[in-house]
């Protein structure tokens, strides 16, 4: 088996953590920020049941190429309104038949959040892609945020 390995990544955003709980939950968000830059989200696939066992879905589609998709097809493992989100997804072709959970703690601190994204388990060459892809997400989100938010 190949080495695997965990991503972690933490981000701070000027906006209050229900503000940006909802940009994790309220699917019309999601499909405004959800996937990297050139990446979209048709917000009528977005799936969200907030509960343990609970779908949590989407389909991320590439602008210049709307054929090339991504499906999300995870189960809601954890939900603890405005602190913790995480979910399960695989295995199947686009886990690389692993299958990877995905935890989102939101924090509070001063008017800010910090929220702490832990994602595994992943094979080690596949980290730097997915490093990338959410922190460009993250930034799209960012960018939303502070439209209403400074």
């Amino acid at each position: 088996m190949e080495d695997m390995t965990e991503l972690v990544l933490t981000r701070q955003f000027s906006a209050p953590r229900t503000a940006v709980w909802a940009a994790f939950s309220e699917p019309e968000i999601i499909a405004q920020w959800w996937g990297p830059a050139g990446w979209g989200i048709q917000e009528s696939s977005v799936v969200l049941e907030p509960r343990v066992g609970g779908r949590h879905e989407l389909v991320m589609f590439q602008h210049k190429d709307p054929a090339q998709q991504v499906p999300l097809k995870a189960v809601v493992t954890e939900f603890d309104e405005y602190k913790c989100f995480a979910s399960a997804d695989g295995p199947h072709e686009m886990t690389l038949d692993l299958v990877i959970q995905t935890r989102i703690d939101f924090n509070e601190f001063a008017g800010r959040t910090i929220v702490t994204l832990t994602q595994g388990p992943l094979p080690f060459e596949v980290l730097p892609t997915s490093q990338r892809a959410w922190n460009s997400a993250l930034d799209k989100l960012e960018a939303l945020l502070g439209e209403f938010f400074s």
